[in-house]
């Protein structure tokens, strides 16, 4: 469909993307998701799959490109999706975008903000138990604390310190040239990702119709 709006929303950890998709998901009424929410339903549902996939997890390594692709493809041939999605943080390299080859996306966001600023923001979340919510330290929320959904707020394990800064170096390193690839279709929008949620969903809207 030509107003249909096939997302993807890159940036480094920190920089929003969970909490801007959300919005946009409701500005144009399609679904968003991300590669880690869709392993991590898997890994609560129980399955054998989600057990091998929590013992990948828990020795701190990733999920290979192809059971990431197969996620995905999964998750876009539900009938939600045919007017668009917002995909949160994948392809993050260059093996997951040739991965990923069964479908074309219309726009990439790409929020940006300064390394330092992606410390300080991620070194405070927290994340909903049961609905995965993304919120703040600075939002008022302490760990223990219940969420709107009757969840409760915990940091996850790859939220420390030196998890953080480990991820933020395979984004600089690996997902860089996905977005090179991007530009070359002359599909990517780099948006400023500091100043208040607000205004950069204001930048994103804007670049999506230029």
């Amino acid at each position: 469909m030509s107003n249909s709006h096939k997302i993807l929303l890159m940036g480094p950890q920190g920089s929003g993307k969970g909490t801007q998709a959300e919005r946009l998901s409701q500005k144009f009424s399609i679904p968003f998701f991300g590669s880690g929410q869709l392993i991590r339903e898997e890994v609560a549902s129980g399955s054998a799959l989600g057990e091998k996939l929590n013992q990948i997890i828990l020795r701190g390594e990733l999920i290979s490109d192809v059971d990431a692709a197969f996620f995905l493809k999964r998750r876009l041939e539900k009938p939600d999706t045919q007017n668009g999605y917002i995909l949160d943080g994948y392809p993050r390299n260059l093996s997951q975008y040739a991965a990923f080859d069964f479908d074309t996306p219309t726009h990439v966001v790409v929020i940006e903000i300064p390394r330092e600023e992606s410390l300080k923001r991620l070194g405070g979340r927290l994340t909903c138990q049961v609905c995965n919510k993304v919120g703040s330290v600075s939002d008022g929320i302490k760990p223990g604390d219940i969420c709107a959904c009757g969840g409760q707020w915990y940091q996850r394990d790859d939220d420390t310190p030196e998890a953080i800064a480990r991820r933020l170096d395979i984004y600089e390193k690996d997902t860089a040239p996905v977005i090179a690839q991007y530009e070359k279709k002359g599909i990517v929008r780099r948006v400023d990702g500091q100043g208040n949620v607000n205004e950069v969903f204001e930048r994103i809207v804007s670049s999506l119709s230029s």
